[in-house]
């Protein structure tokens, strides 16, 4: 399965685990708007609403009487670029308005008519290639309307090519050289994306070494080194992409010198395991040791303010589905929430699921190794 596949298939999984568990997701209405990234392939479908927008979508519809059934999309410019909208419908009579915001409030915007309306298209059975050059640090949000009662699906994608006004790309690149004359060699970290493997200007921090202990900012670190250092600790955080951590990452002269770390993006029903979360056997009380991770997990969504999070916690077990294993695994990861927001995250970001051991990573642990691999903590990205 290719990436893009990937993506597809994870982001479908979030949707299909949301109504299965019977969670509302009211996407018709601007404040129930879902955040998409750039460049990945969404599938989604219309909840079928019934009935007539009194508002005529904010009043920027006066042509023709505007339809509940809605879907609300929302896009963060991280530059100015190229904006691609492709959209294909299975309905009969389809239409997608655009609008632009500054204030970071769009749904107020749109209430008092203070977005920018970009365009409409109606009636097209694909709206394929639709070029829209946007502005750095904006919201777009883009509606799309089915009549009454359809609950047809919608395949689209946003792709998004950084652009200056001129046509030139923008590389989110950052050359940070802190070399100087001498003996001493250079070391280098390069900062990629996982996916397009272009760099990706970051948060570096690195700690346990005298020489080269601090917190930079770039995609290309280049620092002097004059010996092997053999205990180090890499940290790296970037808006959009999963924090990257390493300890005992070791500094070799003798070894080229140069680390290239590749950070994988941030996609809607990803799912990654955070180790390193310790509790008391049996209970749900986070031991002392678990700090430094969950300081990682705080930092993490403080870095990206956008992104929403579901603990899920796992226990080891004997196969079993016990309603105890279930209870306390989410003891565990409401226990995690309540740290965070004690931390200074919004509780609004956050939720809490246990799986008990119903989805083990070895259904029939033999070591102590694989037991310890099924009690984990997982985050799903919302």
């Amino acid at each position: 399965m290719n990436k893009d596949n990937l993506y597809a298939f994870l982001l479908v999984a979030f949707f299909l685990a949301h109504f299965c568990h019977g969670q509302s997701m009211d996407y018709s209405k601007c404040s129930g708007g879902i955040s998409l990234s750039p460049n990945n392939f969404y599938s989604l479908a219309f909840q079928g609403k019934k009935g007539i927008d009194k508002k005529n979508l904010y009043g920027y519809e006066t042509s023709r009487e505007v339809s509940k059934n809605q879907i609300w999309l929302f896009f963060d410019t991280p530059s100015s670029g190229l904006l691609n909208l492709n959209l294909k419908r299975y309905t009969e009579k389809f239409h997608v308005y655009m609008f632009e915001e500054k204030g970071g409030q769009i749904c107020q915007e749109l209430e008092e008519q203070g977005a920018k309306f970009i365009f409409s298209e109606s009636n097209s059975v694909d709206l394929d290639a639709e070029f829209i050059f946007v502005e750095e640090a904006l919201r777009y949000a883009v509606v799309l309307m089915a009549e009454d009662g359809i609950k047809d699906s919608l395949d689209f994608s946003f792709d998004f090519s950084p652009q200056d006004e001129f046509g030139n790309e923008i590389v989110d690149s950052l050359l940070f050289d802190l070399t100087t004359h001498g003996n001493a060699h250079e070391y280098q970290i390069h900062v990629r994306d996982a996916v397009t493997r272009r760099p990706v200007k970051s948060k570096i921090s690195l700690t346990g070494a005298n020489e080269i202990n601090g917190a930079y900012v770039a995609s290309e670190l280049i620092l002097n080194v004059r010996k092997n250092i053999k205990v180090c600790e890499l940290k790296i955080d970037a808006e959009g992409y999963f924090s990257f951590d390493k300890k005992d990452h070791s500094i070799l002269v003798k070894n080229g010198l140069k680390d290239t770390v590749f950070l994988k993006p941030l996609v809607r029903g990803a799912v990654a395991k955070i180790d390193e979360i310790y509790f008391a056997a049996g209970l749900s009380t986070i031991l002392e040791e678990s700090a430094p991770k969950l300081n990682r997990l705080r930092d993490f969504l403080l870095v990206n303010p956008n992104v929403n999070i579901e603990i899920q916690g796992h226990v080891n077990g004997d196969g079993s589905q016990s309603f105890s294993s279930k209870r306390l695994s989410k003891k565990r990861a409401k226990g995690i929430v309540q740290h965070l927001v004690a931390a200074g995250i919004s509780p609004k970001r956050l939720s809490a699921k246990g799986f008990g051991f119903t989805n083990p990573v070895y259904a029939f642990p033999e070591t102590e190794m694989q037991k310890e691999a099924n009690r984990r903590v997982e985050i799903l990205i919302k």
